[in-house]
């Protein structure tokens, strides 16, 4: 089996294995950008929705209506209250009263169009509404997770680069040079296990008899295809 000062390696490999590790899990880690765009989709679509223009429009006509039906008052109770009594000024005010009955019947018609349509675009934006509703909940609840999963990779993390120092100390510096530089060429990976087809565990190559027998014979040996140094337990090859 692999020699003490080989296996001291190992723990120290397995450190920075779990610490990049948690640092790629954190760098995935999902906090609902996904379903943030697609809140961002949806509400953009609410708000461009056939229903928000027709009700838009809606209101913009029953306030011409309000104005035209408080005009129509105020010129009644000009004609009928005695203010008015030069047939000229009457005959004005009852011209005006006309056109403002033929802007009101135009503007009633407008409506009724409306009203006629409008349920069912309402009902599909109101489905919309109702999605964007659900959306938000998912995004707190992703959110929430997350936030759970980036406090417990912090501590991992904090837990793993304090016993990092404590634990290189057991290694040889000679043996502890050669695998943070290996570690520095291969993506923070300096070693790999040796698997029970005989492979090395990092890249699958099929180990050579002399390496096998270098690790059986308790010497520090790498992988020849990956440089990187190989641990093997007791049975394995």
């Amino acid at each position: 089996m692999a020699s003490s000062d080989l296996r001291r390696l190992w723990k120290l490999h397995q450190i920075d294995s779990a610490v990049i590790s948690i640092r790629n899990r954190a760098a995935h880690l999902d906090i609902g950008k996904k379903t943030s765009e697609e809140i961002e989709s949806l509400t953009k679509s609410l708000h461009e929705h056939e229903y928000r223009k027709l009700h838009a429009e809606q209101q913009d006509l029953e306030l011409k209506q309000k104005s035209i039906d408080d005009k129509v008052e105020k010129f009644n109770k000009e004609l009928y209250g005695g203010k008015v009594v030069n047939p000229r000024e009457v005959e004005n005010i009852q011209k005006e009263i006309t056109t403002l009955t033929k802007q009101k019947s135009e503007i009633d018609e407008k409506l009724l169009v409306i009203w006629d349509v409008i349920p069912a675009h309402k009902t599909e934006a109101d489905k919309i509404e109702k999605e964007i509703a659900q959306k938000k909940a998912e995004l707190l609840e992703i959110q929430k997770k997350a936030h759970v999963t980036k406090a417990k990779l912090e501590a991992d993390f904090k837990k793993y680069t304090a016993e990092r120092p404590e634990i290189a100390k057991g290694v040889t510096p000679s043996l502890l040079a050669k695998y943070e530089q290996i570690k520095k060429n291969h993506q923070g990976i300096g070693m790999a296990e040796v698997v029970k087809n005989k492979q090395c565990g990092a890249c699958g190559t099929l180990l050579p008899e002399r390496t096998l027998q270098g690790l059986l014979d308790d010497r520090t040996m790498s992988c020849e295809t990956c440089h990187r140094l190989l641990y093997y337990t007791e049975g394995v090859v």
